[in-house]
């Protein structure tokens, strides 16, 4: 077993290594229900431990939490090195395997997605809905991205949005296209939200649009995130464009510090700016974003 000691010393540096996302409750809770779970720290006691998992946990949610594990290991791995002799026992590419068959996430159709920007521009959605409508279809952001939102992240002169990611992503700049313009305009980024606000939010706008009746389960913004990447990449837009563009991890090896070292602020006599020399690429997006021309 696991001592409470050694318990104590993981969770501790592994919460302490975390970005302060709307998941990172959820990341410790995976992790101390490890720990407190698992009759060791090497492989046998690992793979029981996941292997137990299975029938209570969808296969992509099993293998959520045994990247969480694995991140574990790896903020703790001089540690566990130098204390206990353990390092992280598996080879790369020996995570679970999910098969494409027990995956389940749905995407939202064009038809459909137009129907909620139609709803949006004909007013029957209030404010705060159209905003979230124009930010999600514009740029797939996640729940949380939408909820970390700050006033200070809107920069109307610059026509500039900055997403704080989630997942370990990518935070960037985003050029703010003049389709959506008016609908970020008029949202109070003051006013807070949680997750779980934000998908009532969604079955609300899936009601009151064109797009349906009785919501299906799985079905939320990660759905129109999904559509946008899948069409976007059907438009004719480089794959790894698009990744870019929708925050997902940034370049590593040879590449991770030029991604990094660009200025991101320009500071002068009494004003600082956002430099958008990466949001430039936004502009070529937005010819083929499959999108914004319904909010045209």
């Amino acid at each position: 077993m696991i001592t409470e000691a050694i318990k104590k010393k993981l969770l501790g540096k592994y919460a302490d290594n975390l970005s302060r996302s709307a998941y990172r409750n959820q990341y410790i809770g995976h992790a101390r229900h490890f720990l407190e779970n698992s009759n060791g720290l090497d492989r046998p006691s690992i793979d029981e431990y996941v292997s137990g998992l299975s029938p209570r946990y969808k296969p992509g949610t099993v293998n959520k939490i045994f990247r969480v594990i694995r991140r574990l290991y790896a903020v703790n791995d001089k540690l566990l090195k130098d204390e206990h002799d353990i390092s992280w026992p598996y080879l790369h590419g020996e995570a679970p395997l999910i098969k494409q068959r027990d995956e389940y996430r749905p995407q939202l159709s064009v038809e459909t997605i137009a129907a909620m920007i139609t709803a949006a521009k004909n007013g029957k959605l209030f404010s705060d809905e159209r905003c979230f409508v124009a930010l999600s279809t514009t740029y797939g952001l996640r729940r949380a991205e939408m909820v970390n939102l700050r006033p200070e992240d809107i920069n109307l002169k610059s026509r500039a949005l900055y997403i704080a990611t989630v997942k370990f992503g990518r935070e960037r700049y985003h050029l703010i296209p003049p389709e959506i313009l008016p609908y970020i305009e008029h949202h109070d980024f003051n006013e807070r939200y949680g997750v779980a606000t934000l998908s009532v939010i969604f079955k609300r706008i899936w009601l009151k649009s064109t797009a349906g009746g009785e919501i299906l389960s799985g079905v939320g913004w990660h759905s129109i995130r999904r559509a946008l990447y899948d069409n976007g990449v059907k438009n004719g837009i480089d794959p790894l464009a698009m990744r870019a563009f929708m925050r997902w991890k940034s370049a590593t090896g040879d590449m991770a510090m030029p991604a990094r070292y660009y200025g991101n602020v320009v500071v002068g006599l009494g004003v600082t700016t956002p430099v958008l020399n990466e949001a430039k690429g936004d502009e070529e997006i937005f010819v083929k974003h499959p999108f914004l021309p319904f909010w045209r």
